[in-house]
């Protein structure tokens, strides 16, 4: 195999790819990229990475001077592509396997697997397909993917439930303690159909999707799911299970509510975190953040063994006094998902009941064509 590429345009490609390969793992043919030249259109390659759970396929441009498919490392390649200087480039396989990359004066030599060393995909077209513009899908991953649990003893919580009756989606993430859910309009009317994302493909796709109405289309199969987006085409295995029944978490109605400026909160809860994270003392132990809510006032205070914090901010508060603690981290998380919200509504029942986050009505945030919830469990506070 020979073929040349732009450095830049195959870079842009293999970034992507790398980070859908695993870095290390016992099937080589798995950490690497399969180049496949000619690719699908004339002047083209395609560049596929798979993990034999999720992937991504696309087609770069370029000149192929022998025809040939093989599998390189795909963050060897990317290191290399990365170091070399803007301009044409150049790879080219030998028959004892070894790639040798150049451009300009400079010449790289890695190994090669051959192309039929890499495992089978499954079939990259579904039955269901479905269109949403990019802003909105990376709206809806960002107000969910922050509750999923890392957690793969419980495999239907580390990934994102998507539900879809007519023309309306909606996305549910939950871990047990948190909870975040958002839904929107499609513009077309699609089969109904409820499926469970893990969030590793997610994430990825959320490195690539952009604010812009440029649509994805994204299509179900039986096992898996195929997004395609700007001509990259990310795909994953479904996780099996059945989702929890999420509407009975949520309360039906609150006797408090509490208005905040969102980045003052934010920049309250980052310097808290100094103290709830033991900074300070260089311990890895976590404590709680409590926040007494008052008519006109919140007081955010915690102390550990590294320190403590008390700050105040103002509030717009309906209902009693309240006394509730919280995971700081978990409180910054659903902050940073709610994006750039000028002012919160935050809904409570109790010290011991979750408490629900949204945007004010009215704020800008709420314009975008997406309604979302995100719910957090608070800690029980000592002695009570």
């Amino acid at each position: 195999m020979k073929v040349r590429f732009d450095r830049d345009t195959l870079l842009a490609a293999l970034t992507p790819a790398a980070s859908v390969a695993p870095a290390r793992n016992t099937i080589k043919a798995i950490e690497g990229v399969l180049l496949e030249c000619p690719g699908p259109q004339e002047g083209t390659c395609q560049l596929t990475a798979y993990d034999m759970e999720k992937g991504l396929r696309t087609a770069v441009e370029a000149t192929t001077l022998k025809e040939g498919k093989y599998i390189i490392n795909s963050q060897n390649l990317l290191q290399i592509v990365r170091s070399l200087p803007a301009g044409e480039l150049q790879i080219e396989v030998d028959e004892k396997n070894r790639a040798h990359i150049s451009s300009g004066s400079s010449t790289f030599e890695i190994g090669a697997l051959p192309g039929e060393s890499f495992p089978s995909l499954p079939l990259l077209s579904g039955d269901r397909n479905y269109k949403i513009p990019q802003y909105l899908l990376r709206d809806m991953i960002t107000k969910t993917i922050f509750a999923i649990s890392q957690n793969a003893q419980k495999p239907i919580f580390t990934g994102v439930y998507f539900s879809i009756e007519g023309n309306l989606l909606r996305c549910v993430g939950c871990d047990g303690n948190r909870l975040g859910l958002a839904q929107t309009s499609l513009e077309e009317r699609g089969p109904d159909a409820s499926f469970i994302v893990p969030g590793r493909i997610l994430s990825e796709i959320l490195r690539m999707i952009r604010d812009t109405e440029e649509e994805v289309t994204f299509c179900l199969a039986t096992r898996h799911v195929i997004f395609h987006i700007d001509g990259f085409t990310y795909f994953s295995r479904l996780i099996d299970g059945e989702y929890l029944d999420y509407g009975r978490i949520l309360p039906g109605e609150y006797n408090r509510t509490a208005y905040l400026q969102g980045p003052a909160l934010m920049h309250a809860m980052e310097r808290a975190s100094l103290v709830t994270e033991d900074k300070l003392g260089g311990s890895n132990s976590k404590t709680y953040i409590k926040l007494e809510f008052e008519e006109k006032l919140l007081k955010i205070s915690s102390s550990s063994a590294g320190g403590s914090v008390y700050e105040e901010l103002p509030a717009s508060m309906t209902g009693e006094k309240l006394v509730i603690a919280f995971n700081c981290r978990y409180l910054m998380d659903a902050l940073k998902a709610m994006g750039d919200v000028e002012t919160i509504c935050l809904r409570m029942n109790g010290p011991l009941m979750g408490m629900s986050m949204e945007p004010a009505e009215g704020d800008k945030e709420e314009k975008r064509k997406i309604e979302y919830t995100l719910f957090i469990m608070p800690l029980r506070m000592n002695g009570k």
